[in-house]
């Protein structure tokens, strides 16, 4: 059966996004330190201006803070392309007719605009600290408000696109 454009959109934009993520994990190596431990998911939880301050003292000191700027940047880039590839399976999923797909597709759909949503509230947040080396309380508190909901709803896209497309490959087999 031949791909839908919205399949080739997804494949493209979900895959990019993917790369992107793994390129950000291979660089929070090196902004893991005793200050922060889990590097860029400790400024993401930080919480308060004191805490993230903290967090950039430690990276100052390690040399990495413009590594970490760049991280944030990257992930700007990452969210959109993921969510949008995210979004664009959903919507294939939907296409597809069967009840369960269209049903899954719709929530990967719903999930992939919650993660853009609440993810691009976090990073933007810690990007402006960041960016003028100083923490802040309403955006340290509003990212880690938001990390949850993010993390769930990338887990619920990611997730439900494997097991959609493993649902969708059953289905045509069988039928």
């Amino acid at each position: 059966m031949e791909e839908s454009k919205f399949e080739k959109t997804f494949w493209w934009f979900w895959l990019a996004g993917l790369l992107l993520l793994a390129l950000q994990i291979f660089l929070n190596v090196w902004l893991s330190n005793p200050i922060s431990p889990m590097g860029i998911g400790d400024h993401q939880s930080a919480g308060t201006a004191i805490r993230v301050d903290q967090i950039h003292l430690g990276w100052k000191a390690a040399g990495v803070l413009d590594l970490a700027r760049i991280s944030m940047v990257i992930d700007l880039i990452f969210i959109g392309t993921y969510a949008f590839g995210a979004w664009q399976g959903g919507r294939a999923m939907r296409a597809e007719g069967t009840y369960v797909l269209s049903a899954l597709g719709g929530l990967i759909m719903a999930a992939a605009v919650v993660f853009l949503l609440t993810d691009y509230t976090e990073t933007i947040c810690q990007f402006i600290q960041v960016m003028f080396d100083q923490g802040d309380n309403l955006l340290a508190d509003t990212a880690a408000t938001v990390k949850p909901f993010k993390t769930v709803a990338f887990l619920v896209t990611f997730i439900g696109l494997l097991v959609a497309l493993l649902f969708r490959r059953m289905a045509r087999q069988a039928g």
